[in-house]
C-alpha cells in the first residue's frame, strides 16, 4: 500500500520518527488482523518528552488502544502531534501521515 507524507512532516519530522510511526501503524494493523478485530483508519501519535527521553503515545478509537514506548531519537522535537489516516478507495488504499493543522 502507498505512503504519503505532507509538507509539513516532510519539513518538521525527523526521517528516523516518521519510519518509526510506519512501523507502529504496520504492527498494529497486523495485530488487528490476527486478532480478527476491526481495523481503525485512523492513528494518532502524541509526542512527550520525559528525562530527557522522547516517547510515542499510539492511540485509536475503535476499538481502543494506547501503547507509549520510547523514540528512536532522544533529540526534542516541536511537534505535539501526528496523525496517520489510511484512505480506502474503491480501487485505491493508501496512507498518509500529516500534522494536525493540515487535517
Amino acid at each position: 500500500m502507498n505512503r504519503y507524507i505532507t509538507r509539513g512532516i516532510a519539513n518538521n519530522l525527523p526521517n528516523i520518527l516518521q519510519h518509526q510511526l510506519w512501523q507502529l501503524v504496520s504492527e498494529r494493523e497486523q495485530e488487528q488482523t490476527k486478532d480478527n478485530t476491526l481495523v481503525d483508519y485512523f492513528h494518532i501519535f502524541q509526542f512527550n518528552t520525559h528525562r530527557n527521553q522522547l516517547y510515542i503515545k499510539h492511540k485509536q478509537e475503535r476499538p481502543a488502544y494506547v501503547k507509549t514506548q520510547k523514540a528512536n531519537i532522544n533529540q526534542p522535537i516541536n511537534i505535539n502531534k501526528v496523525y496517520i489516516i489510511r484512505e480506502d478507495d474503491v480501487d485505491l488504499s493508501y496512507y498518509i501521515m500529516l500534522l494536525p493543522n493540515e487535517y
